[in-house]
């Protein structure tokens, strides 16, 4: 950590001498001879980390060095903070005169003397350090002088798994869809994963041998030179020696070594980032080689396995071995002859496996430790061992050069991981659809490694563990602890704890986190004398734990950049805060509580990410947010968005206008109160460039903006000058209107058909709204959710002519638009008629959709034209002549990717009626998993039956296959008028789960119900005599259904995992059921009272928009509908 804490302090020093205030201290001098200590002693630290592993006395003088630098860290932030509280005084005039105005001469004097002096002894103990470093001859760092590890060609003896690995990157490999000359896969994964394993085991396959006529294994490791790579590749192709040639005669050597020959190249544990010069090595190999050669890369970066990757290749991300391979490498590596013995055993090294996770280099590791061990006690001292901590283990090695390869802050960083638990999630730094980090978690060994290189000063203790004699019997001493997290595991923060009373030892932390507290607690009032003395915190985390003195002591804490306070019971954010110039991240996330925030918020300069969600109370959002200009990330709760205007919680739009730092999300609401163009402008939306979502909000409800004012031309003129005032970035990614009252959005509006690079459109509640923007420019729009738009009638109104820049493409006679569109809901427009005025046979075609939503469209007669590309289709309420229209825009032959198809017709609609619905719409759908149908009055489904022993007449001879959804494994009829149920069921012998919901003409069922033998799950409900004939052990149909392992009957459980639960569990079942629901009313009603007491309005509304909903039963929203709505954007479907 020197090394880090080095390059931290010269950065701070740069930063110090180049602001004019150390001129008026006469401290310019000192800073520059302070930083050039540093740098010279910096030069030797990565050498001296190296060799610190071995040697004891480097470690101390290790140790002795991060004590100084921690310490010259103080001194240098003290006096920035002393300058930046200064600013926060500024009149205006000028930051040398305000220094000079509140420094007197003796004063300013007085206070440089005392910081030079400070900087003197800082430097008098660096100087003396630098003189013992000579005793250990560090060498300066030099690049690419580390040792890497070299491999080969050849398969490992033992290898388990990865067969499918291998056939999907062959099949790759040989495919010949590419349109590059040279195709390139990139394997990823962290190290240890075995992807050298892999790539040596495609060089070697027969497949690949007989398809490539040259076959080329190059280990690059760190250093990547294309020449010297291209030297590489030739001596490995002509197995001879190539004499030293310029590059255009090596070049041209190449090319006639490798001329009309297809190659396969592997370069393996690729570690460059630098673009120019792999474009650079593809540009010399490519030119040379033939059509069809390859490429593959092994890397642990996803960087690298992205700027490699060729045209539509995604890298393949290699996952650890499962657990039956695991354990089988295990058993190969650790037991003598490869073959278990002993249960003792056994057991242990089950233990040991799932310590492992997967990673092959880790159990062939532990194996090789084992397989010299004899007796159960040495099995068990390994597994009870961190894997990191084996001497002389191969894996620490491997793993390590990962963290060799960081820049000195991020070896900080990933050190710093270390104060969260195995298995927890840091932050929200999961890939959101723009590939930005939302939420992670650390595979275990890389946690291991991070515990290993943060060495004593970074801990993480579980808190029943925080205690004086468990401190005592590790050897922790919390006076050189720097880093403290305290984790409760998810349990309650109570008084056995001594957290606060052991926190007075630790004067030198910089990090202090709660972590993992399930319930909210208090402090002790003793921290009020604890925390003042931690004057060197940077870091202070304790969600979930109240401290009631917070506002006394955190003006004391003036080096914090993060405070965590969420889930705090508190009513009003103390003033105070405002003093802590360097605060970057204030983190409020649920405190239910808090009414008010610091009037003085804006002089928080250098405030990144403020967290206020769940702050339902919040009053307002004081002036002076705008003077936030470093703010990136600012959430709000729905109850607490920044409304616009003539509220308590009203924010002036023109606090927007300095924020152009802003990325993720912004919501505006309240727009209807905006009165004119001007005052929207003031929200400068267009020069934020990194803002990738925007949410603007016109009122609270589709019908209260109505009530409000009946003038619907002028509110639609006032609504579209706002909108065109609002005008985004291009860079924005998503866009949201809501309850937008304009008649149009393209007509008068230029700029929403500007934003070329928007992946989601949704409009929601927007009533008056007649017509949309041309769609053609949104050639990147992969979402368009249309909801409650009542005044549309077609979806895309403008023609290929009249486009300006039209994204239609010619394919197979048919015109293609919005080429990368894959979710398409459309729900509740009432008078929507079809996706464009024109005829069916002149529809465009949408060639990428997957996921087709259309509910309550009663007029909807017409859609485009789809290639069955569907994982999921639900057709809601619909008319039969919607559903004609929907198998009609077929136009290319099924290509079985279904996963999930819907249908739900309205009242009185046959789902076969009509000569133009054949059945070919099931026929192929070889991938359908899911299949509902609901609300069919009739169902014509026998034409389906097949097999069974009934003779098929000429109209079945087109009939499917026997096995005619083979994937199936969840099947629902729900308000179905069926007598009996479909014999071609009979043939999924994937079938699951079966559920029978108010098919109340059902009267049995068939005998051939016991073939399904996969059936776990059958669900009856409501179903009247069927009912009643499988409800328990006596009943007539129960010799068909029993061997069904779980059985529901009208809500109750008859069979749980095969066993009969019997008429008395029933009882006792049906009592407890009726109990809580009873209970479940009372808690309903005495809700329902209390909002209708304060929010009679809100309620009165809310009665009102769920009658719009009478066209869906409420048992098909229970039961059908919810679960296709929370699922449907929450998959990622291949194309």
């Amino acid at each position: 950590m020197a090394a880090a804490l080095a390059e931290l302090v010269l950065k701070k020093l740069g930063s110090l001498a180049a602001d004019q205030a150390i001129l008026l201290f006469g401290l310019k001098s000192e800073i520059q001879k302070l930083e050039s200590t540093v740098s010279s002693i910096q030069a030797v630290l990565l050498d001296a980390e190296d060799q610190s592993s071995k040697s004891h006395q480097v470690r101390l003088w290790l140790r002795g060095l991060e004590e100084v630098l921690y310490d010259a860290e103080d001194l240098l932030d003290d006096f920035a903070t002393e300058i930046l509280q200064r600013r926060q005084m500024d009149d205006g005039n000028g930051f040398v005169n305000e220094v000079c105005r509140f420094f007197s001469p003796s004063n300013q004097v007085a206070y440089g003397l005392r910081i030079s002096n400070q900087i003197k002894t800082i430097r008098s103990k660096l100087d003396e350090i630098d003189q013992n470093r000579k005793q250990f001859n560090f060498k300066e760092a030099v690049v690419g002088s580390q040792e890497w590890r070299q491999t080969h060609s050849s398969v490992p003896e033992v290898v388990v798994g990865r067969e499918e690995d291998k056939q999907i990157i062959i099949d790759m490999l040989l495919s010949s869809s590419y349109k590059e000359k040279v195709a390139v896969v990139p394997i990823v994964g962290i190290g240890g994963l075995g992807k050298t394993t892999l790539a040596q085991l495609i060089y070697n396959d027969d497949k690949i041998k007989s398809h490539f006529d040259c076959t080329s294994w190059i280990c690059v490791s760190e250093t990547f030179q294309p020449k010297i790579l291209i030297k590489d590749v030739l001596e490995s192709i002509t197995k001879e020696t190539v004499e030293e040639l310029s590059l255009n005669r090596l070049k041209d050597v190449f090319h006639e070594k490798i001329k009309n020959k297809p190659v396969l190249l592997v370069l393996d544990d690729v570690w460059n980032e630098d673009r120019e010069k792999w474009i650079h090595f593809k540009d010399l190999f490519t030119s040379g080689a033939a059509q069809g050669s390859r490429i593959i890369v092994t890397t642990r970066l996803r960087i690298v396995a992205e700027m490699t990757a060729t045209g539509t290749i995604v890298p393949y991300e290699l996952k650890g071995l499962s657990e039956p391979e695991s354990w089988s490498l295990f058993e190969k590596m650790a037991f003598k002859g490869g073959v278990a013995s002993g249960l003792r055993y056994v057991e242990i090294g089950e233990g040991i496996v799932r310590k492992c996770r997967g990673v092959p280099l880790a159990l062939r590791s532990m194996g090789g430790v084992l397989f010299f061990k004899d007796t159960e006690s040495e099995w068990e001292a390994v597994r009870d061992r961190q894997l990191l901590n084996l001497e002389g283990d191969i894996l620490t090695t491997t793993l390590k050069l990962s963290y060799d390869h960081l820049p000195c802050h991020l070896k900080r960083c990933f050190a710093y991981c270390c104060l969260f638990p195995k298995d927890q999630e840091i932050e929200e730094v999961t890939k959101d659809a723009y590939g930005n980090m939302e939420s992670c978690k650390m595979h275990d060994l890389m946690h291991d490694l991070a515990v290993k290189v943060a060495g004593e000063e970074t801990i993480c203790l579980h808190a029943s563990n925080f205690t004086d004699d468990f401190l005592k019997r590790g050897n922790v001493n919390l006076e050189r602890i720097r880093h403290l997290s305290v984790d409760f595991g998810g349990g309650l923060y109570n008084e056995v704890c001594q957290v606060p009373t052991l926190l007075a030892k630790a004067t030198r932390l910089r990090t202090f986190l709660i972590i993992n507290v399930l319930f909210v607690g208090t402090f002790e009032r003793s921290c009020g004398k604890i925390f003042p003395k931690m004057i060197r915190l940077r870091v202070l985390g304790l969600k979930n734990v109240t401290m009631e003195i917070l506002s006394s002591i955190v003006h004391e804490l003036k080096h914090l950049r993060y405070l965590d306070c969420s889930g705090h019971k508190m009513e009003v954010l103390p003033n105070e805060i405002s003093r802590l110039v360097h605060l970057q991240v204030l983190n409020l996330f649920y405190c239910a509580n808090l009414r008010l925030l610091p009037t003085d918020i804006g002089k928080l300069y250098n405030l990144v990410y403020l967290e206020l969600f769940g702050c339902r109370n919040l009053t307002g959002i004081p002036a002076g947010i705008g003077n936030l200009s470093f703010l990136r990330e600012f959430r709000v709760s729905e109850e607490t968005k920044a409304a616009v205007g003539g509220s308590s919680r009203a924010v002036d739009l023109g606090e927007l206008k300095r924020l152009n730092n802003l990325t993720g999300a912004l919501i505006i609401e309240r727009l209807d109160r905006v009165k004119d163009k001007s005052e929207a402008e003031t929200a400068n939306l267009k020069e934020k460039s990194r803002l990738r979502r925007l949410h603007l909000m016109w009122g609270e409800g589709m019908t209260a903006r109505a009530r409000d004012d009946n003038d619907s031309a002028r509110i639609s003129d006032v609504d579209w000058s706002v909108l065109e005032a609002l005008q985004p970035h291009p860079n924005l990614k998503e866009i949201q209107l809501s309850y937008y009252g304009g008649a149009s959005i393209s007509t008068r509006s230029c700029w929403f058909s500007s934003l070329r690079n928007l992946v989601s459109i949704k409009l929601y509640g927007c009533t008056e709204l007649r017509s949309l923007p041309c769609l053609d420019p949104f050639v990147s729009l992969e979402e368009l959710d249309l909801q409650w738009l009542e005044s549309l009638e077609y979806v895309q109104t403008e023609t290929v002519a009249s486009s300006p820049s039209t994204s239609y493409v010619p394919s197979n006679n048919h015109l293609e638009i919005l080429p990368s569109l894959k979710y398409l809901v459309i729900t509740n427009c009432k008078n929507l008629v079809g996706w464009s005025p024109t005829n069916t046979e002149e529809s465009p075609l949408l060639p990428r959709v997957s996921n087709l939503q259309i509910i309550s469209c009663p007029q909807m007669v017409s859609v485009p034209r789809f290639r069955v590309n569907f994982e999921k289709v639900e057709l809601t309420a619909m008319s039969s002549e919607l559903l004609s229209a929907f198998v009609a825009s077929l136009i290319s032959p099924p290509r079985s990717r279904f996963h999930e198809l819907h249908l739900i017709l309205m009242k009185d609609q046959r789902l076969f009626a009509g000569p133009t619905l054949s059945l070919s719409i099931f026929r192929q759908l070889h991938s359908l998993q899911e299949l509902c149908i609901a609300n069919c009055e009739v169902l014509e489904l026998e034409d389906y039956d097949c097999g069974g022993g009934d003779e098929r007449d000429d109209e079945h001879d087109n009939m499917p296959p026997p096995c005619v959804l083979p994937s199936l494994r969840r099947l629902v009829f729900e308000e179905v008028d069926l007598v009996t149920l479909p014999k071609w069921i009979q043939h999924s012998s994937n079938l699951h789960q079966l559920e029978l919901l108010w098919c109340n003409k059902l009267k049995c069922v068939p005998g051939w119900l016991t073939k399904l033998t996969a059936l776990e799950s059958l669900q009856v409900r409501f179903c009247g005599i069927l009912s009643g004939r499988c409800r328990s052990i006596t009943d007539e149909d129960w010799p068909i259904v029993s061997h069904i392992p779980n059985i529901e009957v009208d809500g109750i459980a008859v069979q749980q995992d095969s066993r009969y639960l019997g008429m008395k569990e029933e009882e006792e079942e049906e009592e407890e059921r009726e109990g809580e629901q009873h209970q479940q009313e009372e808690h309903h009603q005495s809700c329902y009272l209390g909002m209708e007491e304060e929010k009679g309005e809100q309620h009165q509304q809310e009665e009102e928009e769920a009658s719009s909903h009478t066209l869906l039963s409420s048992r098909l929203l229970r039961n059908c509908f919810a679960r296709m709505t929370c699922n449907l954007f929450q998959k990622c479907f291949l194309p």
